[in-house]
């Protein structure tokens, strides 16, 4: 089956989900990692979506993959609000990186133009972190403010995009300098002709001959796929999403664009091993998931809570500090110096954000649960990569 026609039935199911259940707060994840136990805090209605400001609108995962299966972005500009880190590892096909602080700035510079064009009637649409990731609403705010007449957020964001089985793109940043496993489709002559440093050659017609243990263990490895068809990659990515490697992803353009920008290729022979392996890296201030398990019971830790109010209608981590992230700027002074601190939200995304505001504020003993956190209905948490 073809990424496109997964994609209608993806719609169909979302369609059907959709009469069911309400909207959840975090990610949809594959597979659970850790249950920890936690406070539930009393049940109320479920948060309704997020209030968009005034000359803003909300798009559907329908309509936005609509847009992006025609490729015109010339017809409308899609812009990504999370950090770049983010964005170079994983972004919806076709857009632009565009942050709220960034907005602000060419706001404050009357220069919003620059990046959005002079056309105030053109669609544009921001996204970010999900429902609950305030960052796009701020962006398309200002982007209204300025005139902008077509301004909407593709309020599901990365979540919704990745639960309805769709797609995501690695930026040539990412394919240059990240930890990755890069793999070539073309033809093995092809590869020895000319192919991307770093890369291995596994010709599609030998994708099937690779089951999934021959793939790495860790379900979050970074696999980037690139090719001259795009079937090719349609077919790939399908695999991975069978094999529950839902991290990976593919480099539009492959060699041509490669070249485009500038690079060097490598000629000659070098085909995947039998066993693809992918080491996993954590960032300098990241915790695994097995360590924040343990830090709950510590006296010595504080756990901080970046989500918003209504996120914590669903529950919460016993006897830990709450400070929306949105908030973290003003009442820093609140977050003990003598401790060891370790934040965590719904995906790891605010909670980067809040560890580079307390890191510019003098808090440097932080530690970023990089994960996605969800509080199930009978009080568990469900902890996952």
């Amino acid at each position: 089956m073809s990424i496109k026609n997964k994609i209608t039935q993806s719609f169909l199911v979302l369609a059907a989900a959709a009469l069911l259940t309400a909207c959840e707060t975090g990610p949809q994840v594959k597979k659970e990692a850790v249950a920890t136990q936690a406070t539930a805090a009393v049940q109320t209605a479920k948060p309704a979506g997020p209030v968009m400001p005034t000359g803003v609108s909300v798009i559907s995962v329908k309509d936005l993959q609509a847009l992006v299966d025609t490729g015109a972005t010339g017809d409308y500009l899609l812009f990504d609000s999370r950090p770049a880190g983010r964005f170079h590892a994983a972004t919806i096909p076709g857009s632009q990186h565009l942050t709220d602080a960034e907005m602000e700035k060419l706001d404050q510079a009357g220069n919003v133009a620059s990046r959005l064009g002079t056309d105030k009637n053109k669609q544009i649409i921001f996204w970010c972190g999900g429902p609950t990731c305030p960052f796009s609403i701020k962006a398309a705010g200002l982007a209204a403010k300025n005139g902008y007449t077509n301004v909407k957020v593709f309020s599901g964001g990365d979540p919704a995009w990745a639960k309805a089985d769709l797609p995501f793109v690695s930026s040539p940043k990412f394919v240059k300098d990240d930890n990755i496993l890069l793999i070539d489709l073309r033809s093995a002559e092809k590869f020895a002709a000319g192919h991307i440093p770093r890369a291995l050659s596994l010709p599609v017609d030998k994708l099937d001959d690779y089951e999934e243990s021959n793939w790495p263990s860790y379900k979050g490895a970074a696999i980037v796929f690139y090719s001259d068809n795009q079937a090719d990659i349609d077919k790939a990515l399908e695999t991975m999403l069978d094999f529950g490697l839902t991290k990976a992803t593919f480099f539009p353009g492959g060699i041509a664009k490669w070249q485009q920008l500038g690079n060097q290729l490598e000629t000659g022979a070098n085909p995947a091993p039998e066993n693809l392996t992918f080491e996993r890296k954590l960032g300098p201030n990241d915790i695994t998931i097995a360590d924040f398990d343990k830090a709950l019971n510590n006296k010595d830790v504080v756990i901080l809570d970046v989500r918003n109010d209504a996120e914590r209608t669903t529950g919460s981590f016993k006897n830990a500090l709450h400070v929306p992230s949105d908030q973290i700027g003003a009442r820093y002074q609140e977050i003990p110096k003598d401790k060891q601190v370790i934040v965590h939200c719904a995906t790891g995304l605010r909670a980067g954000i809040a560890f580079e505001t307390l890191k510019a504020k003098g808090i440097t003993n932080v530690k970023v649960l990089n994960a996605n956190v969800k509080f199930e209905d009978d009080g568990t948490v469900k902890i996952t990569e």
